[in-house]
């Protein structure tokens, strides 16, 4: 396992940095139960990248060098608790008497792992609800132009060339894939009217009720549907600061890590009940036929035909 630093540090004469990376890390081993001997210790260390600063003189007139360093710890996969490791190797290195002033890590397979991992349930995430809004959105619009599904919606494809209708037939896609996470707990909002639209819907309408019910009228009016939009909002924030983490390769704060941790099963059962109620039945079809069939045949319907 082979971690990326950098560091920046003051150098003078008496100072040895690769023997002060080494004496750290054999105590943050240590520390952690793993007993290396010193060659093998030493092997771990490998200095890579070297930048020459300004030279200093510090308050008893010796010259100092600032030095920006760059190196590579390789850590054998049998080490216990590597991420403990790394991390007191890395916070043991800035702290008194050691002359390194500042620290950062870039390589990091025990991050790529775990940023991996949410990268797979996040997915599964975003195609789920993905699937969720387009049996919505399909039913509000009866398949009527589905590749405009956000026609009526104040959100919209933020990027600067959008797909037509040809891409997203192509790629078996639609709109919804083109959102962000951001703009999924805005949906069913449509924009507010502009004056044209205003005034042909004041000549279209002549009672005021028509005209109020279209003004504020939602794009999916279903109720339960609507409810289904509404919920998303206070479950996919998290989900997003989490997503950008793994976009832009950092580590997730403690705090949105367990905020994740929490609303990801909690995303996934909301989206698993609005599913289960539309659930295939084999015998969807012909009990549908019946009921037609037993409809023809009420006596109700008899009479009317009578009549």
């Amino acid at each position: 396992m082979i971690f990326e630093f950098v560091i920046v540090y003051q150098k003078n004469t008496d100072t040895d940095i690769r023997q002060i990376l080494i004496d750290t890390l054999t105590l943050s081993l240590q520390d952690n139960y793993d007993e290396f001997d010193p060659d093998t210790v030493d092997q771990m260390i490998t200095l890579q990248t070297q930048r020459m600063g300004n030279q200093l003189a510090n308050e008893d007139g010796n010259i100092t060098q600032t030095i920006i360093l760059g190196f590579t710890l390789d850590l054998p996969e049998l080490t216990n608790e590597a991420d403990k490791v790394v991390e007191e190797f890395a916070k043991a290195l800035t702290e008194a008497p050691n002359p390194i002033s500042h620290i950062v890590k870039f390589e990091d397979p025990l991050l790529q792992a775990k940023l991996a991992q949410w990268s797979e349930e996040i997915f599964a995430i975003e195609m789920k609800l993905r699937r969720v809004l387009t049996l919505i959105y399909l039913n509000a619009y009866q398949g009527v132009e589905p590749y405009k599904l956000l026609r009526d919606e104040k959100e919209q494809i933020a990027t600067k060339e959008k797909p037509s209708d040809q891409d997203m037939q192509e790629a078996l896609e639609n709109q919804f894939f083109y959102l962000v996470f951001s703009q999924y707990v805005s949906l069913n909002q449509r924009p507010d009217p502009k004056i044209n639209d205003l005034l042909e819907n004041i000549r279209s309408f002549v009672q005021y009720e028509e005209l109020q019910a279209e003004i504020t009228r939602k794009p999916v009016q279903d109720s339960g549907d609507a409810d289904f939009l509404a919920a998303l909002k206070n479950k996919m924030g998290v989900i997003e600061k989490m997503r950008n983490c793994i976009a832009h390769h950092r580590r997730p704060s403690l705090r949105t890590e367990q905020g994740y941790q929490t609303a990801q099963p909690e995303i996934n059962q909301l989206l698993d009940d609005y599913l289960v109620q539309f659930l295939w039945q084999e015998t969807s079809e012909s009990e549908l036929l019946e009921n037609d069939l037993d409809e023809e045949s009420s006596p109700e319907l008899s009479e009317v035909e009578d009549a």
